[in-house]
């Protein structure tokens, strides 16, 4: 199901199908480099897509299937997900994009698009990132979008800042 486009994407919800064109992404060490989760294995992947299903059904959004326009390839993902971070609930925004197409900006538009849906449609208040320190290309992306830096934390194992945007923003 189609959820928002921009100019060169088109975002829509995952189907089980799309497990095979994600798994190569989702299994590439640089890709997943900075996932608490690492490279992902096939039923791993297949897993990952379930839970994005039920996290539609369940919130009315989740990490959606991001779809090069020009191509109709699937090149990542981007979305918002239930998460819990110093013992508070909260919308994350997510992204993972094929490592071919990173530094074309697509990480940032996929992710405005997501932010629009999510404080129009879902009539979110308010949505965080966790992002590691050293993840320069990601906190470029946050800092494009207007989040702000609240604090370091630990997060999944890991040392991570916690960014955040409000709907008013």
């Amino acid at each position: 199901m189609h959820v928002t486009e921009t100019n060169r994407l088109e975002i829509r919800t995952f189907e089980s199908s799309d497990v095979k064109a994600l798994m190569p992404i989702l299994a590439d060490p640089d890709v997943m480099e900075y996932s608490s989760k690492g490279p992902l294995s096939k039923a791993q992947t297949a897993a990952f897509v379930d839970g994005c299903i039920r996290s539609y059904d369940e919130f009315g959004y989740g990490q959606w299937a991001v779809i090069e326009k020009p191509s109709g390839r699937l090149i990542g993902y981007c979305g918002l997900s239930r998460t819990t971070i110093d013992g508070c609930d909260e919308v994350e925004i997510g992204y993972r994009l094929a490592k071919d197409r990173w530094g074309m900006g697509l990480a940032t538009e996929a992710a405005r698009a997501a932010l629009d849906y999510g404080f129009a449609v879902c009539n979110l208040e308010s949505v965080v990132a966790i992002v590691a320190p050293d993840h320069t290309a990601s906190v470029h992306i946050l800092e494009k979008l207007g989040f702000s830096s609240l604090t370091e934390t630990h997060y999944a194992g890991w040392d991570v800042r916690l960014y955040r945007i409000c709907k008013k923003e």
